[in-house]
């Protein structure tokens, strides 16, 4: 259906009420549409935003699942709830004291790992299974992992997956190359220009990008002028330390989130928490880069 102007302006009223960031909007938009804020709405104050994206949803037809996939988010928010039993296939209205059915698409997060070279991957891929495992809000993500990987095979599988988040596991050098495979198995260094060229590509879906790699800082520059959230590390670090980080930063991605929490940083804060209480030495090296 399509909203009519006063049932804009109140959607446009309600949305900036319930997400009074553009951070909380966008996350709220991806994990309940799998949609990108910024491609749809680009840049602006909250308020150009908002009126942008109901405009977009309005004349596309998608209206009534940004009003759902709202309330979901922020069950408790009155006049986003108000708005949803107005439309004509709203679902009758869920008592307060039972949780809102999820709705969401799952978010897949895609694991890259390369050039094992004595780090423990294996290790490191079951622990982020184990945490998305333990999640409160497991059932929105899915994981997907490719192995030993070469450049065309990221390529593809970047493509083919259409993941939100990319979780790199392998080899940095100190230039800020990822070591990745070629075809007869030996090293193969990718520079950060070719990296940020290569998620360039794919802004519209990956949320974020975890290189859990040595002197990984540099790349992880390079693509957050496409991406909103990256994380490298701007030292070598210890298996066991990176371990933890990924096993910190999933369980905070994967714990409920309040007012409006942001979740990558909260997942990101989580991952360094771990990593000080495994080895304080290294409590310093992961560093986030926002676009």
């Amino acid at each position: 259906m399509s909203l009519s102007g006063k049932q804009r302006q109140q959607l446009q009223l309600a949305l900036i009420d319930a997400f009074p960031t553009t951070t909380s909007l966008e996350q709220m938009l991806a994990f309940g549409l799998d949609k990108n804020l910024r491609a749809i709405a680009g840049e602006g104050s909250l308020q150009d935003i908002v009126f942008k994206l109901i405009q977009a949803a309005n004349s596309e037809g998608w209206a009534e699942d940004l009003v759902s996939a709202a309330c979901d988010s922020n069950p408790g928010n009155q006049q986003l709830r108000i708005i949803a039993q107005g439309l004509p296939n709203s679902a009758p209205e869920t008592p307060p004291n039972i949780p809102p059915k999820r709705s969401h698409h799952p978010q897949k997060i895609l694991i890259l790992a390369a050039i094992p070279r004595g780090l423990r991957l294996d290790q490191e891929i079951r622990e982020i299974e184990e945490a998305i495992r333990r999640a409160d809000k497991r059932d929105l993500f899915e994981i997907k992992v490719r192995t030993a990987v070469r450049p065309a095979d990221i390529r593809r599988a970047i493509a083919e997956e259409r993941p939100s988040i990319v979780h790199f596991c392998g080899h940095g050098e100190e230039d800020g190359s990822l070591l990745l495979e070629d075809d007869g198995g030996n090293n193969k260094p990718v520079a950060p220009s070719s990296l940020a060229s290569l998620f360039k590509l794919h802004a519209d879906y990956v949320k974020c990008v975890l290189l859990n790699a040595c002197h990984s800082e540099k790349p992880a520059v390079a693509i957050s002028q496409y991406i909103n959230y990256v994380i490298g590390m701007n030292n070598p670090i210890q298996d066991s330390a990176a371990i933890e980080f990924a096993k910190g930063f999933y369980d905070g991605l994967g714990y409920e989130t309040y007012n409006n929490q942001d979740a990558f940083q909260r997942g990101f804060d989580e991952g360094m928490v771990a990593i000080e209480m495994e080895n304080i030495s290294q409590g310093a090296i992961p560093v986030m880069k926002k676009r």
